[in-house]
């Protein structure tokens, strides 16, 4: 199995180093792609309906859940990333720490499979979701992570949304903090 994480490795970030443009454009979306879905739970929170903030806010939830899980994963099971192992060519700065599962890849896994699993979000949802998965390979594509690094952050990411879902139909007091926090709205000066 390592064997093939390795060779998949190397099929995506063999072209890493080789051009400017490709490089600048895998680091922006491997580093910028939590920050633009915090941007999007925001707008939604602050410019949309009732059903989609209470998404919004569930996947925040959902993004704790998930880096829990991812933390318990890394601590359990420690995988050395590539650069540890002298592997391809690496483009960004990072810890040697745990490689699996991508805890980038897992926060906006977290948040585009939320509003996916959502009716009122689901193409949102799909849409993020696609621009996740290229963040993902951009992170192998930078040589910080192997690619099953990214696969199981997915799963993780989908196991965090569902039993947010699960949660929220279950126990009455995420709808109760969802309710205390609906009160955060900006002048209305500023909305319209």
């Amino acid at each position: 199995m390592d064997n093939i994480n390795r060779i998949f490795f190397q099929a995506i970030n063999q072209y890493a180093g080789k051009s400017g443009i490709l490089d600048a454009s895998a680091i922006f979306i491997a580093e910028a792609m939590p920050y633009i879905l915090i941007g999007i739970m925001l707008y939604l929170w602050f410019f949309s309906d009732q059903s989609k903030q209470r998404i919004s806010f569930f996947a925040g939830y959902s993004v704790l859940i998930a880096l829990l899980l991812s933390y318990i994963i890394g601590a359990a099971y420690f995988h050395p990333r590539p650069f540890v192992a002298n592997l391809g060519t690496q483009l960004v700065e990072h810890a040697a720490d745990a490689s699996f599962p991508s805890d980038h890849t897992t926060f906006i896994f977290a948040i585009s499979l939320m509003y996916w699993l959502n009716k009122p979000t689901r193409s949102l949802g799909g849409w993020l979701s696609c621009l996740s998965l290229i963040a993902g390979l951009a992170r192998v594509f930078v040589g910080v992570h192997y690619p099953f690094d990214i696969a199981g952050a997915v799963l993780v990411g989908l196991v965090s949304s569902l039993m947010v879902i699960y949660l929220a139909k279950k126990v009455s007091y995420l709808e109760k903090v969802f309710k205390l926090f609906c009160c955060i709205k900006l002048p209305s000066s500023i909305k319209n």
